[in-house]
């Protein structure tokens, strides 16, 4: 056994002499350090795609400029904490795709291999997405584009001060976006579907948002805490709030006017929701109707 061991020793040595240094050199590599958030200049790149590819993966702010931005593709923005900002009405993109593809798709980089992959902190603000070439000019025609926002997965989204309008589909399509989503001071008008789409959220402020001539103006599915106070709906095609699997929830302080069919449906089991002090007016099908409801109020409406 002595024999053995002085046999394999001076082997054991000269395999720790070899691999020892290999081992040490691979620890000692440093990781390459994350590039910290930063302002992205969209001016500076050859188009929009390009600059929200620049935001790293800690995310920051992306300036659009003034212009109009035409594309036949989605914009696809896949970073969180990160926000969108252009100059007002005067930076607008003008999706002219003719196959339904969206506008702007919000969404993980790994949501193609896992449709859980989630972000969160995205904000938008101050810019104009239009869904028909024509609509700048005011020679709007039919879009057939498809939705104008289309978030997939995004909690904490915040959506402020944005125009969308004139699209074959929705005009924000929220897909479980779980997390606190915010909808304000926005303009939702002339979409072939519902103006505001959540399928899917949690905790939902919808709030001073002027929706017109959308098919529906707001439709809320599967959701919980859907606060929706103070917005101005007038001249919808179809109804006006459709709220459908929900509770939990308030309408208030809302004007909801002259839609071809009715104010408020409530369907497909919702209980819990408060719809009060609400100005609802010569809509053609009806004012507020419980579909299939129960634990709700309704009153004080005008």
């Amino acid at each position: 056994m002595r024999r053995l061991a002085l046999l394999t020793a001076p082997f054991c040595l000269f395999a720790l002499a070899v691999l020892m240094p290999q081992a040490l050199g691979q620890e000692a590599k440093p990781e390459a350090p994350k590039k910290p958030a930063a302002v992205i200049d969209a001016s500076r790149y050859p188009d929009l795609q390009a600059a929200f590819a620049a935001v790293p993966e800690a995310g920051g702010l992306v300036r659009l400029p003034p212009g109009d931005f035409e594309i036949t593709k989605p914009l696809v923005l896949s970073r969180g904490n990160t926000r969108i900002e252009g100059a007002g009405a005067a930076t607008c993109i003008v999706n002219a795709n003719q196959q339904g593809q969206p506008s702007l798709v919000i969404r993980s980089p790994e949501f193609e291999k896992n449709s859980k992959a989630r972000l969160w902190r995205v904000q938008l603000a101050n810019f104009r997405v239009t869904g028909d070439p024509g609509a700048p000019n005011d020679k709007s025609t039919q879009p057939k584009s498809g939705d104008g926002i289309l978030a997939q997965n995004i909690d904490e989204l915040y959506v402020e001060g944005m125009t969308v309008d004139h699209h074959g589909g929705h005009g924000i399509h929220l897909v479980n976006c779980y997390e606190d989503p915010r909808i304000a001071d926005s303009l939702i008008t002339y979409n072939a579907q519902a103006g505001l789409n959540i399928a899917g959220g949690h905790d939902i402020v919808v709030n001073a948002n002027h929706f017109e001539e959308n098919l529906d103006a707001l439709r809320c599915s599967d959701s919980f805490n859907l606060c929706m106070n103070g917005n101005n709906l007038d001249d919808h095609l179809g109804n006006g709030v459709v709220i459908e699997k929900t509770y939990g929830s308030v309408l208030s302080g809302n004007m909801i006017e002259e839609c071809n069919g009715i104010a408020v449906v409530l369907d497909r089991d919702c209980y819990g929701i408060t719809i009060s002090a609400n100005v609802i007016a010569h809509n053609m099908q009806g004012g507020v109707e419980l579909r299939d409801a129960w634990g709700c109020a309704v009153s004080a409406n005008t």
